[in-house]
């Protein structure tokens, strides 16, 4: 097979020892910082292979997502928020085979708490147990790369520390429709994501899609103890450009089902997630840089 015609990969990076062989100051350590940022410099995300992410704990998580979504309409809607883009986003003409809602502050387990309480009334057995530990396991990785990258650039440990204390983060829940007529291309349009990071965590049917820095397409497969790790606005802007914000679009792969994602996030300065919205935003070549970019 000719070398042009052999599919591009993203760079999979094993994080299964960490915890154990992989700690600070090892040489397996070090070996993975390097990989980290090579992979965000290069290709604003990397795969993770995780195995604390067991597949029985997927499979409960998108159990869970499955009666969620088939809650009442008038319960999913109130589940609301003064900020963009959190709490229920229902389809619409813009997204007509997107649906997402989001907890808030997922690791703060009250935050969980009132959300199920609010989705169900009587209750739903096991739905906080599961979800604090998915959101917790993904949480602490989260912040693991952050401290890599961090250490790799030479970043002083108090700075990490002012940056993750300041951070939250978001659960959202999506399910990308099936198409009606077999034209549809794309379930979700090309973008890159308004915060730090992102972890998509895919659940038995792929879709999603990056780009490479050469307008070039790759495809992420879904797979056990894998997700993905990708790099938002937020990241570009404190790299000072050195790391891209991921652009990637979810496409329809071809399969009847509906497809059901995790996206855990890292949430940056929330006056941007409200800046954004703005004509002035709209109007910006680069909206991040628009709000906190210095200006001569």
């Amino acid at each position: 097979m000719d070398s042009t015609s052999v599919p591009k990969e993203l760079p999979t990076i094993n994080f299964s020892s960490l915890g154990e062989d992989l700690k600070p100051g090892s040489s397996s350590w070090v070996s993975t910082c390097k990989q980290v940022r090579y992979a965000l410099e290069e290709y604003g995300c990397f795969v993770a292979l995780y195995q604390q992410l067991s597949p029985q704990l997927v499979d409960s998580i998108f159990g869970q997502s499955r009666d969620l979504f088939e809650v009442p309409l008038e319960n999913k809607v109130k589940n609301t928020s003064e900020e963009p883009y959190r709490g229920y986003i229902g389809p619409n003409p813009g997204m007509p085979l997107y649906e997402g809602i989001a907890i808030d502050n997922v690791t703060c387990p009250q935050e969980t708490q009132k959300f199920r309480d609010l989705m169900w009334p009587h209750g739903k057995p096991k739905f906080c147990e599961i979800t604090h530990l998915f959101a917790k396991l993904l949480g602490d990785f989260e912040r693991t790369v952050e401290k890599m990258l961090f250490e790799s650039f030479g970043i002083p440990q108090e700075q990490y520390e002012s940056l993750t204390s300041s951070n939250s983060h978001l659960l959202r829940f999506l399910k990308y429709k099936t198409p009606e007529d077999s034209e549809t291309v794309l379930r979700f349009a090309a973008h890159t994501d308004k915060n730090l990071t992102t972890i998509l965590v895919q659940h038995d049917v792929g879709g999603l899609e990056v780009r490479t820095k050469d307008g070039e397409w790759i495809s992420v497969e879904s797979a056990p103890s894998q997700f993905t790790f990708m790099a938002a606005d937020g990241l570009q802007v404190w790299s000072n450009d050195r790391i891209k914000a991921c652009y990637h679009r979810v496409k329809h792969c071809g399969t009847r089902l509906d497809t059901h994602w995790g996206c855990l996030r890292s949430t940056m300065d929330r006056g941007f997630i409200r800046f954004y919205t703005t004509e002035e935003a709209k109007k910006a070549e680069s909206p991040i840089k628009a709000y906190c970019g210095v200006k001569n």
